[in-house]
């Protein structure tokens, strides 16, 4: 695809700034779509609104802290790493305590790890417990179509973040740009 068309595609998105339920109807089906749909009416029914941010990705903020980025692929697009059809949360985690989680959801936390480009504010050594050698940050979680269990596991998560922002343990993520990273 031409630079000029993603540049198009990405402006009139800016222009009318998206609901998630607008887009996700005409890019995702089956289980994709009905837990694209669940996840985000508990969003809205827990006062966690997505906000159009980039092209077919919405941010979700509590307090003016990030929570999590949830994408969807078109396949002609921005694809985050993802196939058409496709879509993905990334919740932001801390270093929360290994207890926190039960052991099943920290297996599936683990089983979503992604590798940190290595640039990221707040970087991780630790999650529940697990010790990183490599890269990891607060967005190393990328859960790629969530099934039913990965959704209670990120509801949990999410419930987590905002636990840490309103006890001032949550530092706020800074964006590094690409040519500022190391």
């Amino acid at each position: 695809m031409s630079e000029q068309n993603k540049d198009s595609f990405y402006e009139k998105q800016r222009m009318v700034r998206p609901k998630i339920e607008d887009v996700i109807g005409n890019l995702l089906n089956g289980d994709k779509l009905k837990n694209a749909l669940a996840f985000i009416a508990y969003l809205r029914e827990n006062k966690l609104t997505p906000q159009w941010t980039s092209g077919n990705s919405w941010k979700v903020s509590y307090k003016n802290y990030a929570v999590c980025y949830i994408r969807v692929c078109d396949g002609i697009h921005f694809n985050y790493n993802l196939e058409a059809g496709s879509w993905h949360i990334q919740p932001f985690i801390g270093e929360y305590d290994a207890n926190s989680l039960s052991d099943e959801f920290k297996e599936i936390v683990w089983a979503n790890k992604k590798r940190c480009c290595g640039g990221c504010s707040v970087r991780l050594n630790m999650i529940f417990g697990k010790v990183y050698n490599e890269n990891a940050c607060e967005r190393s979680i990328v859960f790629d179509n969530p099934d039913v269990n990965e959704i209670e596991c990120i509801k949990k998560l999410l419930e987590m973040r905002k636990s840490a922002i309103q006890e001032g343990k949550t530092k706020k993520h800074i964006y590094v740009a690409i040519k500022n990273r190391k």
